[in-house]
């Protein structure tokens, strides 16, 4: 199988870059089944960890992606949180390919957005992008 996801070359000093690239690629290597999400996602998705100060954007064009250091042009969708958050956003229950706020993962990612810990910009203008990132990301088969 190639490599869906590629890390530009001045990425890989990112490890949040790489991290995310790897946990896609692996992810679809494990769950075949997520690659309908993937081929499916057109969208510029940015993520900011202010705590470990690092940045990265995604240009997800259905069937591949490429990962950039910083933000890069205009965003699709903008998610921002600690570091520990975003690496929990791949462990959150789905139900029906949505977020299952009744389970214990999906109430603490929905408490985290109520109290700004978590915040998603462009959720409400790009939601079936959001859907198809939540399904890609998520290592619940």
């Amino acid at each position: 199988m190639t490599t869906p996801v590629i890390v530009d070359e001045k990425a890989r000093e990112n490890g949040m870059a790489v991290m995310m690239a790897d946990l896609i690629n692996q992810n679809m290597e494990q769950n075949p089944e997520k690659t309908k999400y993937f081929d499916k996602l057109k969208a510029v998705v940015a993520i900011t960890a202010p705590d470990a100060e690092m940045n990265l954007t995604m240009f997800f064009n259905r069937g591949s992606c490429m990962v950039y250091d910083g933000i890069v042009g205009k965003t699709d969708l903008h998610i921002i949180a600690d570091s520990e958050t975003l690496l929990s956003l791949s462990a959150v229950s789905l139900a029906a390919g949505l977020p299952n706020i009744f389970s214990a993962s999906g109430l603490d990612m929905l408490k985290k957005m109520c109290s700004g810990k978590l915040k998603i910009h462009g959720m409400f203008l790009h939601p079936i992008a959001l859907i198809l990132l939540t399904n890609v990301f998520s290592i619940e088969e």
